[in-house]
């Protein structure tokens, strides 16, 4: 993967993913030695001009776990692209100064844009509604941590907003290299997965069935996106559409994983933070690992 783009969950083969898992699973050996000197010299450009924390900060720790720095921008107010600068020229200046990019931006398709003219790697970080590559990645660890992904039938249920939630369209399209693995999309029809990242066989649910709660491996779950809503009246329909308290996970498998990109708003209970199904906290902090390994793989180090 030396020089690669990380832009897109449809770029990865079979192999690639095992290696990003195997990498990870190094580097989150690495995290637990005190971190690494293997970037030393390199810098990370982070450049994210829509509001992020677990994303951005957990980018900025990997490249300082694997001994590098980091250069930012967070805030496109603040930016020369207040000025009228193109993205075009921000990215060839940045590429000048980093050795890596890793960008988050409001407009699908962004971020390819962005690595076309980059003379550097450039991972993405999300681009509006699009993709989310590098969350499907620690996505698909985290499950591979608790389940025997590719070894074993297993069910995998996204519920929430399908239309909108960029990590559901990664992680899906990345789930589909495994054998075994039975997708359903729970969604009002409104916010329903678009068509381009569904298959024949995928279930479609409008409702959260007795089905889905209790047959679920692996419930994923979504918040409402309501700043790519462009009919507020139309969110306000579905903004409560599915809350998960502990007496829905109580009817859980004891081994069903509840995952969540984070942040939440009220579509999980804080109540159900402490009970063993929880997994979005341990999944979020294995953005760092991830992103460990995507970085060195990239830098070829």
């Amino acid at each position: 993967m030396d020089k690669q783009h990380i832009l897109s969950a449809t770029q990865f083969s079979r192999t690639e993913l095992e290696l990003i898992l195997d990498r990870s699973r190094e580097m989150e050996a690495i995290l637990l030695g005190g971190g690494s000197k293997m970037c030393v010299g390199k810098i990370l450009g982070a450049l994210f001009y829509e509001p992020s924390t677990r994303t951005r900060l957990s980018f900025e720790t990997a490249m300082l776990r694997l001994g590098g720095e980091v250069i930012s921008e967070t805030d496109v107010t603040f930016s020369s692209q207040t000025k009228g600068e193109v993205m075009e020229d921000t990215i060839r200046i940045v590429g000048g100064y980093a050795d890596v990019i890793a960008i988050r931006t409001k407009t699908k398709g962004e971020a390819k844009l962005a690595a076309h003219y980059s003379p550097v790697p450039v991972l993405n970080g999300g681009d509006g509604a699009g993709e989310h590559p590098t969350q499907a990645l620690l996505d698909l660890y985290t499950i591979a941590k608790h389940h025997r992904i590719g070894e074993e039938p297993l069910k995998v249920a996204f519920v929430g907003d399908l239309k909108y939630g960029r990590t559901v369209h990664s992680l899906a399209q990345v789930l589909r290299h495994f054998e075994g693995i039975e997708v359903s999309f729970v969604s009002p029809e409104v916010i329903q997965i678009p068509a381009e990242y569904r298959k024949t066989d995928d279930q479609i649910f409008h409702e959260l069935s007795d089905e889905v709660i209790t047959e679920s491996d692996v419930i994923y779950v979504t918040r409402m996106q309501k700043e790519r809503f462009d009919d507020m009246e139309q969110f306000q329909e579905v903004k409560n559409a599915f809350i998960f308290d502990a007496e829905m996970v109580d009817r859980m498998k004891p081994g069903c994983s509840i995952l969540h990109p984070l942040p939440r708003v009220n579509e999980i209970r804080q109540e159900v933070d402490a009970l063993p199904q929880a997994k979005y906290f341990e999944q979020a902090q294995n953005g760092v690992p991830v992103r460990m390994a995507l970085i060195a793989e990239v830098l070829g180090v």
